[in-house]
C-alpha cells in the first residue's frame, strides 16, 4: 500500500498485538479500525465509534491506499483541532499529525493513545 500523502509505500510494522503500516517520509500511520479500536479499548478508551468527531466535507484528504477512494477528513478534540482521514469502504484510519518521532511500535501504540484521548476531549 502507499501513504495517501507522499504515495511511497508503507511500511508493515507488528507485533503479536497489533499490525499498522507507517510511512517512512511523512511518518503518518494506516491503521485498520478493529485494530485501533482493540488499541482504544486495552487502554481502556471507548471505541471509535463513541469518540464523537464531525467530518469536515470541504477538505480533501487523499485517497485509501487499501481502496482507492477518497479519503474523509474527521474533526475532534478541543476546537475541533485533533484530525484523522478514514475510508468509508473498509474502514481504515489514518493518522498523519500528532506521531512525529514515535519510531518503535510501542511508541507509535502511546502516540495513538494520547491522539485518541486528545480526540475524544471535546473541552473549549
Amino acid at each position: 500500500m502507499d501513504c495517501p500523502k507522499c504515495a511511497v509505500e508503507l511500511e508493515q510494522q507488528d507485533d503479536d498485538h497489533i499490525a499498522l503500516q507507517r510511512c517512512g517520509q511523512c511518518r503518518g500511520v494506516w491503521i485498520d479500525v478493529a485494530e485501533l479500536n482493540r488499541v482504544l479499548l486495552r487502554h481502556n478508551l471507548p471505541g471509535l465509534e463513541k469518540l464523537g468527531g464531525k467530518p469536515n466535507i470541504e477538505e480533501l484528504a487523499g485517497q485509501c491506499p487499501q481502496c482507492q477512494v477518497d479519503l474523509v477528513v474527521i474533526e475532534g478534540g478541543p476546537r475541533r483541532s485533533q484530525r484523522y482521514d478514514t475510508c468509508e469502504s473498509c474502514g481504515g484510519i489514518w493518522l498523519g499529525q500528532g506521531l512525529d518521532g514515535e519510531e518503535s511500535l510501542a511508541a507509535m501504540v502511546d502516540g495513538i493513545v494520547v491522539f485518541f484521548k486528545k480526540f475524544g476531549s471535546m473541552a473549549a
